[in-house]
């Protein structure tokens, strides 16, 4: 399988489909020896774009095998990259400090 799912930017913009995680989970993720380090190098919209395929996912009646846990594991790797500072120095995003300054 190649990346293209998750490396076309027309496709970023759109909901995943099934076809396209069943895909994606038996391709790149099946095979991962590392998942942190399988998920660290996906950029950020295609990592978000693969949650919300997940999330999409295991709301159906028969969730793939294994799904569940790449969801935890995408997850994860999201909050991870919300809590890590995006210059040298500077202090994480505080999530609730930034909602109560846009209201």
């Amino acid at each position: 399988m190649t990346d293209e799912i998750l490396t076309d930017p027309a496709m970023s913009d759109r909901a995943m489909t099934d076809e396209e995680l069943r895909r994606h989970l038996e391709g790149r993720l099946d095979g991962a020896v590392d998942p942190a380090a399988t998920l660290a190098a996906v950029p950020d919209a295609e990592l978000a774009r693969l949650a919300d395929g997940l999330y999409r996912h295991l709301d159906t009646p028969s969730p793939a095998f294994g799904a569940r846990f790449w969801y935890v594991q995408v997850s994860e790797e999201l909050r991870r990259r919300r809590l890590r500072p995006s210059r040298p120095g500077a202090a994480p995003a505080d999530p609730v400090a930034s909602e109560a300054a846009a209201g």
